[in-house]
Parts: C-alpha cells; sequence; structure tokens
C-alpha cells in the first residue's frame, strides 16, 4: 500500500515539473508579443461598442483558402516579405512594410482588411468594413448611407438597426466617426472580429 501511495506521489511530481516545464515558453512569447506590439505604428483612434481601439496602418489581414497554410495566404496578399502575426480563425493577420489607411481593399483579387489593437486588452481585431449603426428612426437609414456613402446590407426594424457596407476606398475610421457625430444617429460603430470560436 505504501509502495503505491510512493508511486502516485512521484507521478503527481513529475507532471507537475512537466508542467512548470510547459509552461515556461508562455511568459518569452508573451514578452515577445508585447514587444513586437510596441513597435507597431497606431493610427486613428476608432470607438467599437464597447471597447476603444487603434488603427494598426502596417498590419492588415487576409482570409486563409481551403487549402492553404497561413504562411501561403500571407504570401499571396502581400508576398514573401510580409511578416505572419497571428491567425483568428481562417483570418491571417500580417505586417508588411508599406502602412495603409483603414480600408478594406482587393489586391491581386485578394480581399484585404485593415486590423485594431484593443487599447484595454491588446487584442488585435480586424475591421470587415460592416458597420452597425442605430438610427434614431428608421425612416432615415437611407439617407444616413447616402450622406456617408455606404451601401446598405441589411436592415432590422423591429430592432432598430441597419448593417451598412463602406464603398470601396472609405476609410473605416472616418465613416465611424462621421456616423457616431451624425445626429440622426443614436449609435454606431464598426464590425471588428476580435475573437472566433474554434469547434472543439
Amino acid at each position: 500500500m505504501k509502495i503505491r501511495w510512493v508511486i502516485l506521489g512521484l507521478a503527481w511530481a513529475a507532471q507537475a515539473g512537466f508542467a512548470q516545464d510547459y509552461a515556461k515558453p508562455a511568459k518569452p512569447r508573451a514578452q515577445e508579443r508585447a514587444a513586437m506590439l510596441e513597435t507597431l505604428q497606431k493610427g486613428k483612434t476608432i470607438k467599437g461598442s464597447r471597447e476603444q481601439y487603434r488603427h494598426l496602418p502596417e498590419v492588415s489581414a487576409v482570409a486563409r483558402g481551403e487549402k492553404e497554410t497561413p504562411q501561403q495566404a500571407v504570401e499571396r496578399a502581400a508576398g514573401s516579405a510580409a511578416q505572419l502575426v497571428e491567425t483568428k480563425g481562417r483570418l491571417v493577420l500580417f505586417r508588411s512594410a508599406q502602412p495603409s489607411a483603414a480600408l478594406v481593399k482587393s489586391l491581386s483579387g485578394t480581399t484585404v482588411y485593415p486590423t485594431t489593437l484593443n487599447t484595454r486588452t491588446g487584442n488585435l481585431g480586424v475591421l470587415t468594413g460592416t458597420l452597425v449603426v442605430r438610427p434614431g428612426t428608421m425612416a432615415d437609414a437611407a439617407a444616413i448611407a447616402k450622406s456617408h456613402g455606404l451601401d446598405t446590407i441589411r436592415e432590422y426594424p423591429q430592432i432598430r438597426f441597419v448593417f451598412y457596407r463602406a464603398k470601396p476606398g472609405t476609410d473605416i475610421a472616418d465613416v465611424a466617426a462621421a456616423l457616431q457625430a451624425d445626429p440622426r444617429v443614436e449609435t454606431a460603430y464598426p464590425e471588428i472580429v476580435e475573437y472566433v470560436r474554434t469547434p472543439k
């Protein structure tokens, strides 16, 4: 009986030791990430639904193709000089030498999205080009779209929300700020993909 307890104790101690060794690399990884974030240019401030963000002019995102690796997706969008930063589901974030405005663009037939930094959490997010707006009255929805150069994706009159899409060449940070200042608008914020649930 005593031998069994000794063996169990040794097995537990070994597992604890392995767990400590496994946890060690996480701290250097977190430090490397924090150092990398410090080196990034910070662009315009963007007010989200609950959080504050900063546009990252050097970091963009692309959707990975079905049979692509993240690195292949980056090379397709920006060439081999671009640096893979992280992935969010099928979205691959990368850093390139050429900063760009906060607009969705097409490069060689590939849609490239701007990115943001959550100023509170340090998480990166992807601007999809969609804006979520609650007008004071639904009667103003079409006029709001026209005056801000937006396309209407979908209206939800029962809950008084409208989803708009920024037209090509539209700076999402600028149009979000303009919508937030519009007296016909109660709330407005850009859609930002910050967390992606992965199936278990």
